[in-house]
């Protein structure tokens, strides 16, 4: 059986015009349920959901930001409101370094500075060969029309932004939604030139031969475990099953050590 971990989904945001996903059909994920359990598949810890001003497409803060990301469907809706967006640019702040304790200014000698692990930069984006990404695609998009869903629209500025994050995760970052020296997946994507006011990710892996074949079936088994999850633990679901997103930005790489990665970004 696939091990997942996985956390409580998004609540609805009708204020960033991404609605609630369509309730699957008991035997549509019971079939999903019998692909996934044949492949030996990790799913991230949980996806990312946050939102942009309409007005003025600013980002929003870190604090509303994190606000937003832990308001869960257990919560009432009336009773815990999704955290408001600011109307005006959050003032930018300059990065600060990380550094030891300020050693005393008597001392003689200047202590060294720890050098801590560092998550490399991808010096080439990954690539993922055309027909893996049209098979993954199609396989995604089979399952949103089961659900009388329209087909999401692969975006290849936001494909970009995904295998970014895909190759930080593969070079040492493990699998998490924000590695260190890396944005939120907001600025991410922003950064990539994707337009958007709501977005959300789902991550895993999954080990696989090298054929293309291999990794695509490896990509869709993946797929497979998140479509067969139940509420209220069934964020990945509702990420690719909710209507409200429409384009799909997606990377799928093997690692030197056969396993293979998955980034599945959404936008509305």
């Amino acid at each position: 059986m696939p091990r997942a971990r996985r956390i409580v989904g998004p609540r609805c945001f009708p204020e960033l015009e991404v609605t609630c996903p369509v309730p699957m059909s008991a035997a549509a994920r019971f079939r999903y349920t019998l692909v996934a359990g044949a492949t030996a598949v990790v799913i991230g810890g949980g996806f990312t959901f946050v939102g942009l001003t309409k007005d003025t497409g600013t980002p929003v803060s870190k604090a509303s930001e994190q606000r937003t990301l832990q308001a869960g469907p257990t919560v009432p809706p009336s009773s815990a409101p999704p955290a408001a967006l600011p109307t005006t640019p959050p003032a930018k702040k300059a990065a600060k370094k990380t550094t030891e304790p300020t050693a005393d200014k008597t001392a003689g000698k200047t202590p060294k500075a720890t050098t801590e692990p560092k998550i490399n930069k991808a010096a080439t984006v990954p690539e993922t060969s055309g027909p893996v990404l049209e098979q993954v695609l199609a396989h995604i998009n089979a399952a949103r029309k089961d659900e009388g869903l329209t087909p999401f629209t692969l975006d290849a500025k936001l494909s970009q932004a995904a295998a970014l994050h895909n190759q930080r995760m593969i070079d040492g970052c493990g699998l998490a939604h924000q590695c260190r020296g890396e944005g939120g997946i907001g600025d991410r994507f922003s950064a990539q030139g994707v337009k958007w006011s709501g977005a959300a990710e789902n991550i895993g892996y999954g080990s696989s031969g090298p054929s293309d074949s291999a990794q695509v079936q490896a990509a869709n088994g993946l797929t497979d475990s998140m479509l067969a999850e139940v509420p209220p633990n069934d964020g990945h679901r509702k990420n690719l099953l909710n209507p409200g997103l429409k384009r799909i930005g997606l990377s799928i790489v093997r690692d030197s050590k056969g396993v293979t990665w998955m980034t599945q970004d959404f936008v509305n």
